[in-house]
Order: structure tokens, then C-alpha cells, then sequence
């Protein structure tokens, strides 16, 4: 049986994951909400903008999970399971390119 690794992140830029993620998640939330309202919402915009809430939504749980158990280094770094880090990676990658396709699609997930 192979031992999983622990990777090290730093507190400031969990909690900037996490801030992102959050911000994220409302602002796709709104925006679903406001396309779904429309009279003829487009599907593929309404799909992008769930790709977004979800994978923010799951980054924010996984995000709160290890900091509520977190484990930290001598230099007082989060330590995170190889498989945690994996996984957010993955959301992280799916997120970025849901958000670029709106992007293209002249639709910001930035507050003004």
C-alpha cells in the first residue's frame, strides 16, 4: 500500500483560495439566478455559470475542511493531503476554464 504525500501551502494563500472561491461562488450564484429568470436564457451560459458555483462551492468545503483539521509545518505551513490537493487542483482547472468561456462570451465573474 503506497503512502499518500502531504504537500505544504502557505496560510495566505489558502485564505486567498478561499476568499476567491467565495466571491466566486456568489457571483456566479447571481448571475445563474438573473440568466434563469430571463425569458430565453441561454443553456450553454446557464451551464457555465453552474460550473462555476459548483466548483467554487466544493473548493470552499474542501478549503473549510482542512482548515478546521489543519496540520501545519514547522514553518507554520497548512500540510494537505496529496488527494485534497488533487482534488482541489481539478476544481481549480475546471473552474478557470468555465470562467474563461464566459469570458469569451463577454460575461465577467468580476465584481465592479
Amino acid at each position: 500500500m503506497e503512502k499518500s504525500r502531504a504537500y505544504t501551502l502557505s496560510v495566505e494563500s489558502v485564505y486567498e483560495i478561499l476568499s476567491g472561491a467565495q466571491s466566486d461562488c456568489e457571483l456566479s450564484r447571481e448571475l445563474l439566478s438573473m440568466f434563469l429568470d430571463l425569458p430565453h436564457s441561454n443553456e450553454y451560459v446557464c451551464f457555465l455559470l453552474s460550473e462555476v458555483y459548483w466548483t467554487s462551492y466544493s473548493a470552499i468545503r474542501i478549503l473549510e475542511r482542512e482548515i478546521d483539521t489543519a496540520v501545519f509545518n514547522e514553518k507554520d505551513e497548512f500540510l494537505m493531503a496529496e488527494d485534497s490537493l488533487q482534488i482541489l487542483q481539478s476544481l481549480m482547472i475546471s473552474k478557470h476554464s468555465a470562467a474563461s468561456e464566459l469570458k469569451n462570451l463577454s460575461i465577467s465573474l468580476q465584481k465592479n
